[in-house]
């Protein structure tokens, strides 16, 4: 792994864009507004980038250096058994309220959500294009070697009713493969084993490219997809964040999602590029730090990274102005939308894939010690071939029987808390962060190592 440079010009405040400023969700007194929306977010990228930096930075020197860290993503990076969808919708959600650990007079209500699976066997054809970052800025060992070896995984798991292109740019764009079948693994295989690393990096010519070719290649109904694997480094031609978020708005409409594959991203580069090119392109961010990390994203995942089940997932809860005084939710700064946004069809959202899980957290405060009657969650989703959005009502009671996903998403999102120095932190510590993470981790390796990173940031 390379080392990062420790650099105090690095990008600060990713949701604010002022630098030295996290931009966090404030107290919502329900006497002024007891209706709260946001869009889901899948992306891992976040905490992928933290745990990167933490392993070779103490938390000290990460904060000082006005690094932070998405808390949804964090929250959102580990698998949940959360109950799946057994009826029309193909999302589940569920409702838990339990105590909040850093704040004895507050709760925590975890709103949860759980996409459903995509059997292999029952999945639609694919057309995928893999969008392939070849500039010189490729050429070290976590970006472009990695990228090759983990793309791999995902070809394995394609099957023969799907087709393959793949697509190239650095001071130009190249096809370098175009609409072969996965009965021609061998062929895709080696295309991407002769891949090198070189010149300058047209990004927005490159995109342009891949969705073309995917427009070539389109499977009404099926899946199609376009896979960008990068280090976000764009410099030639169009190559802002809003030309790039106006470039993706423009083509979602197509039909055509796209999954996002950070390689050696920083906070000084890439990061905030590649997160608005999903977020505005239909798909989800993640960082691939190792091969490990592929073999999640790439393969064990695979169904959720490579198949949405529902488009535009938003979240609407109403808290009850008799029995809640106030609320604050938890992350997902720049994914909170206007109340009126929720039956907007045409304000984009996050979107889930098969198998996926989503956990939001609010910390509330109760009127009189109140139980029951706290709040209600709708949700509105598309399905991905579709431009109208359905509604889903949360009608289930909510549970106060907690489990060890409560706890463990608790235990991440205090530990956030401390390591972005939340205003907000109150009595929060990583010392029982650790605890509870450790307690609730079981045999997840990941969970793990989360727990392992606290164990060297508690002190």
């Amino acid at each position: 792994m390379n080392r990062i440079p420790f650099d105090n010009a690095a990008l600060r405040g990713e949701t604010s864009g002022e630098p030295g400023h996290l931009l966090e969700n404030p107290i919502m007194k329900t006497a002024d507004e007891n209706v709260s929306t946001f869009s889901i977010d899948v992306d891992t990228a976040s905490y992928v980038n933290f745990r990167r930096y933490i392993s070779q930075f103490s938390l000290a020197e990460f904060q000082q250096n006005n690094y932070s860290i998405r808390t949804e993503e964090a929250i959102n990076y580990f698998r949940y058994d959360y109950v799946k969808p057994d009826g029309s919708h193909p999302v589940a959600v569920g409702t838990l309220v339990g105590d909040c650990p850093w704040n004895k007079n507050a709760k925590l209500a975890v709103i949860t959500l759980a996409a459903r699976d995509i059997d292999k066997e029952a999945r639609k054809g694919s057309n995928i294009v893999f969008l392939i970052d070849v500039s010189g800025s490729m050429d070290s060992d976590d970006k472009l070697p990695l990228v090759k070896e983990t793309i791999a995984m995902a070809v394995k798991n394609l099957n023969e009713n799907d087709t393959v292109s793949i697509v190239t740019y650095a001071s130009g764009v190249k096809t370098v493969l175009s609409g072969a079948k996965c009965s021609e693994k061998e062929k895709i295989q080696n295309a991407i084993d002769n891949l090198e690393a070189g010149g300058s990096t047209a990004g927005a010519d490159g995109l342009n490219t891949a969705y073309s070719l995917a427009a070539d290649y389109f499977i009404k109904d099926g899946n199609n997809r376009i896979i960008l694997a990068t280090d976000g480094d764009f410099n030639v031609g169009p190559s802002s964040i809003e030309e790039m978020k106006q470039l993706v708005t423009e083509r979602r409409e197509s039909g055509i999602f796209i999954t996002v594959l950070g390689y050696g991203v920083t906070y000084n580069s890439g990061d905030k590029k590649l997160e608005v090119i999903a977020d505005n392109g239909n798909g989800g961010f993640y960082v691939i730090d190792s091969l490990a990390e592929g073999e999640k994203v790439l393969d064990e995942q695979f169904s959720g990274s490579f198949y949405t089940v529902a488009k535009d997932v938003k979240v609407q809860v109403e808290f009850s102005k008799e029995t809640v005084e106030s609320y604050r939710l938890i992350g997902y700064e720049n994914r909170v939308l206007d109340n009126a946004d929720f039956e907007n069809d045409k304000k984009d959202a996050g979107d889930m894939g098969a198998g996926q899980t989503v956990t939001a957290i609010y910390e509330i405060t109760v009127k009189d010690n109140a139980a029951e009657n706290l709040f209600s969650v709708k949700v509105r989703y598309k399905e991905p071939d579709e431009n109208e959005s359905k509604l889903y009502e949360h009608q289930a009671s909510v549970s106060t029987e907690l489990n060890g996903d409560f706890h463990f998403a608790a235990a991440v999102a205090e530990a956030c808390l401390v390591i972005n120095n939340s205003e907000y932190k109150a009595d929060a510590s990583l010392e029982h962060a650790y605890n509870t993470a450790k307690e609730y981790c079981g045999d997840d390796v990941f969970k793990k190592q989360f727990v392992e990173i606290l164990a060297k940031i508690k002190g």
